[in-house]
């Protein structure tokens, strides 16, 4: 039956090439009777200022030439069915333009914490190491501190001397109340027992600066003697020891500049630095979406670029731009390369199509275009693509009915087509 249909094409062909050997068609005609003279036509009515009719009548003559050398495939509402084939209605789009940037994971700096002794002295113990998780409280360290025994035995001292002032008064109390104490005994009494109550809280504040807490402070007067110089170094915050610059026996100074003995860091929040360089340092700007993907996992998270660096980096010759990442499960580590893809415009177009709708035929795009009998494989030109989607300039307009998903099969079904009339033609 196939054969029989092919032979009647054939005839039939040949019957139209007789007919059509007294008349040939003018260049920029095909062969459609006044197809030419039309496109002509409405060429000059788009000339004569109708702007809204010019728009869909050149929509109209882009996709009248695309169907010069374009081909047509006949397929069944059952077989496109069978294929997967999904017709849409040509229509405008937005595109997010994107650019790839490479990048690392740093510390959020907000979150890094130097740890400074509050006294001089020197390093008996080190508890704690590089690397290592810390809690709020828990002790890194443990100093010998001269300044510390001074300042506590000082505390003690006074609060004997209150104890002492305390007792002087009530028994002078008792004594003026029996007339045997003069009043101005019991004043003096009484002055020395407020002033001995200042002394007392004076250096109860010079130990809280210390660092010392009220519980440690109350609990003075059960230590000896030998733990008076004894100052523990602790963890100000929760957190990873990212650097330790002390070593056993090594003095530490209070507040001195230079290294912290201990450096501690949150991992819960932390920074992309991505690399921007010359040529795009125009496109990058603070509030643009970014996707950032680890290049050594299947990390991934959705943020924003919220700074951008105004001076290039001389090393590298790029500029930073800086992405916030929340970190609670963890699966971002400082030191760990990313890349960045930045939306840096998004665009308006008057047709766009998935990219799945365009296949490559015979050299250049093309989009298959629904037809009353099956689907037409139209050449297109291509504008912007992103986000899996491109731009349409020519070949397609609004409205028209294509095939968006599953266009291989119809690539390989215009292929099969193509290399059986290839064998008739021989």
């Amino acid at each position: 039956m196939r054969r029989r249909n092919v032979l009647i094409t054939f005839v039939f062909m040949a019957v139209l090439a007789g007919c059509g050997n007294g008349h040939e068609p003018h260049a920029g005609e095909d062969g459609h009777g006044n197809h030419g003279h039309e496109e002509q036509a409405e060429g000059e009515k788009g000339a004569s200022g109708k702007s809204g009719e010019h728009d869909h009548e050149s929509a109209s003559e882009e996709s009248r030439e695309g169907e010069k050398g374009s081909q047509e495939l006949a397929l069944s509402d059952e077989v496109i069915r069978e294929f997967g084939l999904e017709v849409r209605e040509a229509g405008p789009g937005s595109l997010s333009i994107r650019r790839e940037f490479p990048g690392e994971v740093v510390f959020d700096e907000g979150l890094i914490t130097h740890v400074t002794a509050r006294v001089s002295g020197r390093a008996e113990k080190l508890l704690k190491q590089s690397g290592e998780q810390v809690s709020e409280g828990e002790v890194l360290a443990v100093l010998s501190s001269r300044e510390l025994a001074r300042v506590r035995s000082e505390f003690l001292s006074a609060k004997a001397s209150l104890e002492l002032a305390r007792a002087t008064f009530q028994r002078k109390q008792r004594l003026a109340n029996d007339q045997i104490a003069s009043q101005a005994e019991l004043q003096e009494s009484r002055q020395a027992l407020s002033e001995a109550q200042v002394k007392v809280e004076l250096v109860r504040r010079e130990l809280r600066t210390l660092g010392m807490t009220p519980k440690g402070i109350k609990a003075l007067d059960l230590e000896s003697n030998e733990s008076l110089a004894r100052y523990e170094l602790t963890a100000p915050v929760d957190g990873t020891i990212i650097e330790r610059h002390l070593t056993r026996g090594e003095r530490v100074s209070a507040n001195a500049g230079g290294d912290s003995p201990f450096v501690i860091a949150s991992r819960d929040r932390v920074w992309g630095q991505l690399s921007i360089f010359p040529q795009s340092i125009d496109d990058v700007s603070p509030g643009q979406s970014v996707t950032v993907k680890a290049t050594d996992s299947d990390a991934s998270a959705t943020s924003s670029v919220t700074y951008v660096t105004p001076l290039m980096q001389e090393s590298t010759r790029s500029a930073r731009a800086r992405v916030v990442l929340e970190n609670a499960s963890g699966q971002w580590y400082p030191g760990q390369f990313i890349t960045g893809n930045v939306t840096v415009e998004t665009v308006d177009a008057d047709v766009v199509v998935p990219q799945t709708a365009i296949q490559t035929m015979d050299g250049g795009p093309r989009v298959f275009v629904r037809t009353d009998h099956g689907f037409r494989a139209r050449p297109v030109k291509l504008g912007r693509k992103a986000d899996g989607k491109v731009e349409i300039l020519k070949g397609l307009s609004a409205g028209e009915p294509y095939a968006a998903v599953n266009t291989f099969t119809l690539k390989a079904e215009f292929g099969r087509e193509q290399l059986k009339h290839a064998g008739h033609s021989h």
